[in-house]
């Protein structure tokens, strides 16, 4: 019986080698690939991998690709590679890079979907949305393919923070807040000319017909953020009307509700986003440097954008 056993386990000892083997020359091969479609020349791609840091980067994703395999693992490790290649300097983003490399392996796909769209929703804002269409486009392309309510599990969440990809906070953040912040110019009720008086008269670029009303008047921005910054280049507007213009657009906005039942009768594949948003532990989730980085790398897998990290790290 143990000799029976030993001659199995050889025979599984050579396989596995061969698949060790096929997946290192596949992986360094896809590898080099995206260095050069990334304009690294063999120069330096040799001078990077001088570097000892860089070398235990490389073996720490070779180790994990050939333990596991799976394609989307080989798209993650090679993103993150590349970009701990690009950055020469050693720096947090460099430290959290070669982190993540060692810590992906031990998340499932739907965790990096968690992290995804946790860094989308709570640390992005779209550029390319300054109206309905496009709010739900990028709804549609960037957000809803991360979204997965049947696998509502705490367990995802504790060993996010287990990896110290995340931390779980006391205080939730909702979904129809973070809109409402970073894309309030769509959710405002908008005023009839009287109740503005002469403000649209003084300043007419900064109204427009009401997304939602188109019988009323607008503030005209995005949100309170891009408002503040359009308010700073008016050197000449008085204090007292900039104050009046910004606490109006925070005065405007829909109720939480309101935002809701907007979005999801528009949209009604958004129920579910808004159902796993309240009912998972993601409303609270927090992304550490190495969450970001891999929820960063995520959102690059499935949609292609790209993030300059050194924003947020």
């Amino acid at each position: 019986m143990l000799d029976l056993i030993k001659n199995e386990l050889n025979i599984y000892k050579d396989e596995a080698e061969k698949i060790a083997r096929e997946r290192d020359e596949h992986f360094l091969t896809t590898f080099f690939n995206q260095l050069h479609e990334e304009k690294f020349d063999d120069e330096t791609i040799f001078n990077e991998f001088k570097n000892p840091d860089m070398q235990y980067s490389y073996i720490e994703a070779q180790k994990a690709y050939i333990r596991l395999g799976t394609s989307e693992l080989e798209t993650i490790l090679s993103n993150l590679l590349v970009d701990r290649a690009k950055e020469k300097q050693r720096s947090l983003l460099q430290i959290a890079l070669a982190e993540a490399i060692t810590v992906v392996p031990m998340l499932l796909p739907e965790q990096l979907d968690i992290l995804a769209l946790s860094f989308r929703l709570r640390y992005t804002k779209s550029l390319i949305v300054n109206n309905f269409d496009s709010f739900f486009k990028y709804l549609e392309t960037s957000i809803i393919p991360h979204v997965d309510d049947s696998q509502i599990k705490e367990s995802l969440f504790q060993h996010l923070v287990y990896t110290k990809a995340g931390s779980i906070d006391i205080v939730e953040i909702g979904l129809e807040k973070i809109f409402a912040h970073t894309y309030g110019g769509l959710f405002l009720s908008g005023y009839t000319p009287e109740e503005l008086g002469d403000f649209p008269n003084k300043y007419p670029d900064l109204f427009t017909h009401c997304l939602q009303f188109p019988n009323k008047l607008q503030i005209n921005a995005i949100s309170y953020e891009q408002l503040t910054k359009i308010l700073d280049t008016k050197d000449d507007m008085p204090l007292d009307d900039k104050k009046y213009l910004q606490e109006h657009f925070e005065q405007n906005l829909l109720s939480e509700q309101e935002i809701n039942n907007f979005i999801c009768d528009r949209m009604p594949n958004c129920k579910k986003l808004f159902n796993y948003w309240e009912k998972s532990n993601i409303k609270y989730l927090s992304l550490t440097s190495v969450g970001i980085v891999l929820g960063a790398n995520r959102c690059k897998q499935i949609s292609g954008d790209t993030f300059n990290l050194n924003i947020w790290i």
